[in-house]
């Protein structure tokens, strides 16, 4: 009789609402603006050096954009309950949080499969061989992969409206079934983060050029690799979608920290003129080249000119020797190295 009186006046307390909404924003709009300044500094790098935009350029912007879309959804989202338990949201109100959870979590989805794409290009450009076409491979099958796992997420329920429209007739897989392959999808996505960080030593570690400057080189273009550990670390979140009692504010989270941090990744190797013209020294050495504006295969490129510009000639027959593939990374500009990477004019 006392504890069945504890537990009738227990059930009339009023229920305390923890919000984790602040948290949220703090982290994807932290995470946001750092992707959105080292991307501008990408393109500033590379237009104020006279060099025009190439494709990873423009899938990168796209993912950006993106993000930044992202964002704005989830913070939208706050107003109407994001942020809190399902369970202490306004009924009311969970259609547009459905709503505005879906579309960032699509955007996230997509926007990490153009961040790989992008540096996946760049990689393209100066690869030969059978690493060429495993780039490809992964280009392709990444974005088949996470595209599906961003159309699993509108599909899971038919009619679509149901998604947000509980009381609607229709059918919805198993939460389970969809946690299993965004599992999935986490791990593949990972898998390949990793793979695209550990490519360029391949391309770039038997080239016979300052052990130093490749080793910066090699340092910058593997920063893909952190993208890699959040893509694991958001399967630990991932139960949340089949959990009764959930914010699922970690899964939104992850999902923007995944495409930002490989924004920022795939920025780095691009600002490294930036960091050495900020600490030149009187010593030339061999500088990361702006891979954007390679030319293709066949053709031959004249840049160049005043003595003393960090500019070249460079001549690129083909992309078979490993002086035509080391000039697509580097700026051939090292002392007592002209014969081989190039000539100063």
């Amino acid at each position: 009789m006392h504890i069945s009186s504890i537990v009738r006046r227990d059930e009339l307390l009023p229920r305390e609402v923890v919000s984790f909404a602040g948290r949220m924003l703090w982290a994807i709009w932290s995470l946001t603006i750092a992707a959105t300044v080292f991307l501008a500094l990408r393109l500033y790098c590379k237009l104020s050096r006279g060099r025009l935009l190439w494709w990873d350029d423009y899938f990168l912007i796209a993912s950006w954009v993106l993000v930044l879309a992202s964002s704005a959804m989830l913070t939208e989202g706050v107003k109407y309950g994001i942020g809190l338990f399902w369970e202490d949201m306004d009924p009311k109100n969970l259609p547009v949080v459905l709503v505005l959870s879906y579309g960032a979590g699509l955007g996230g989805t997509v926007a990490a499969a153009w961040s790989k794409t992008s540096f996946a290009i760049t990689l393209l450009r100066i690869s030969t061989g059978w690493v060429k076409w495993a780039i490809w491979f992964i280009i392709v099958s990444v974005n088949i992969v996470l595209g599906v796992s961003g159309l699993i997420l509108w599909i899971q329920c038919w009619p679509i409206p149901k998604l947000w429209l509980y009381d609607m007739a229709g059918t919805c897989w198993p939460k389970t079934t969809v946690e299993q392959y965004h599992t999935f999808t986490s791990v593949y996505s990972g898998v390949f983060d990793i793979v695209l960080a550990i490519l360029p030593w391949k391309i770039i570690w038997n080239l016979t050029i300052n052990k130093r400057e490749k080793l910066g080189a090699l340092v910058a273009m593997s920063m893909g690799v952190f993208s890699g550990f959040i893509a694991f670390l958001r399967i630990i979140s991932l139960k949340d979608i089949s959990a009764s009692s959930t914010t699922t504010v970690d899964i939104k989270v992850f999902g923007v920290a995944e495409p930002a941090v490989s924004i920022i990744a795939a920025s780095i190797p691009i600002l490294r003129p930036l960091v050495r013209k900020a600490t030149a020294s009187q010593e030339r050495s061999i500088q990361f080249v702006q891979l954007s504006q390679i030319p293709e295969p066949g053709s031959r490129s004249l840049r160049s000119t005043k003595k003393g510009s960090d500019e070249v000639l460079v001549d690129y027959p083909s992309m078979q020797s490993e002086v035509v593939v080391g000039c697509k990374v580097f700026e051939c500009n090292s002392v007592g190295s002209e014969r081989q990477w190039g000539h100063r004019g």
